[in-house]
């Protein structure tokens, strides 16, 4: 199955964005807050992208159940 890669991304960017913001206001380092920031938008990315791959989006009914 093919998957879009908007969707993860539209969910994964302002996070990593307003943590990467944060870690800079909390440590005054820009070079902290780039790494915390792309750290936690790229871990969130693969999370959605793996989700969406693999989870379970069948909602037909299955033969048996109700």
């Amino acid at each position: 199955m093919r998957v879009s890669l908007v969707y993860p991304s539209l969910l994964a960017l302002p996070p990593g964005i307003a943590f990467g913001i944060g870690t800079v206001v909390l440590t005054g380092s820009a070079g902290t807050g780039l790494a915390a920031g792309i750290g936690v938008g790229l871990g969130l990315f693969l999370l959605i992208l793996i989700g969406t791959e693999f989870g379970s989006t069948d909602r037909e009914p299955q033969p048996g159940g109700e």
